[in-house]
């Protein structure tokens, strides 16, 4: 049998063949042993890795999910998360829905929903995000300021509430002559 033959042809094989002749031991071919991925488990949005010992210079924008193992010199801007493993190194503006993370990141970050900052994160940049979760051991140096969301889809235009302006009733002065 040959390594790149197909189902059928292994189905028919056995089939035709007399049992009693069958191996005991038989081998599995490795790509019919991996678990075939339903639409159904997939997930609608795709994660794209930067492997430990890449490293990228540049500006990033990608529409899914995002995972650091390398170095990335330059922004990354996502409308999905973006992961810092502790290997992981960013030396740029971070923008993007929802942040992990465990290594270094030298630069803005700016998180729409929820920053999760790991034990081992290392930061030295200004963070806006909607909530933030800090595990103990975590450094950080700069501002944090919350509650003003980042717009993902247009990361330069913060969503802002419109400002209902209240009149201000002018204090009137009279004079007696």
């Amino acid at each position: 049998m040959s390594i790149f033959s197909s189902n059928k042809d292994a189905a028919s094989s056995q089939t035709s063949s007399n049992p009693a002749t069958k191996p005991v031991n038989s081998t599995v071919n490795p790509v019919q042993s991996q678990p075939a991925q339903s639409s159904a488990t997939h997930s609608s949005s795709s994660l794209t890795t930067i492997s430990e010992g890449t490293t990228l210079e540049g500006q990033i924008k990608i529409e899914g999910d995002i995972k650091v193992e390398g170095l990335i010199k330059g922004s990354v801007t996502s409308k999905g998360k973006v992961i810092i493993t502790t290997s992981g190194k960013v030396e740029g503006d971070i923008i993007c829905s929802n942040g992990d993370i465990a290594g270094k990141v030298t630069g803005k970050l700016r998180i729409a929903d929820v920053l999760f900052l790991k034990g081992s994160a290392v930061i030295d940049g200004d963070i806006n995000t909607g909530k933030i979760v800090i595990e103990s051991g975590v450094k950080f140096n700069g501002n944090c300021s919350m509650g003003n969301p980042v717009n993902p889809v247009n990361p330069v235009n913060p969503v802002v509430a419109p400002k209902v302006e209240t009149p201000v009733a002018k204090p009137t002065v009279a004079f007696n002559a």
